[in-house]
């Protein structure tokens, strides 16, 4: 059995309030933070790419808050 995250990738339709945002931002942590545990437990490519990707999903939250903070 392969130990994966599901996947992080950002919804067809992005979050366009600041408390939608703010919300994503929350989900896409406990995402990183379960990426992170699932990449200690069996490092394998798959598990650093799905971190890799948890944690770009969280940066760009994060520019569209600043942006919508702006």
């Amino acid at each position: 059995m392969t130990d994966t995250v599901p996947t992080t990738e950002m919804p067809a339709s992005a979050p366009s309030s600041t408390g939608e945002i703010d919300l994503a931002i929350a989900v896409a942590a406990v995402a990183i933070g379960t990426a992170r545990r699932a990449a200690e437990r069996c490092p394998s490519a798959e598990n650093a790419q799905r971190l890799a990707d948890a944690v770009a999903a969280v940066d760009a939250l994060l520019d569209r808050r600043l942006a919508a903070a702006a």
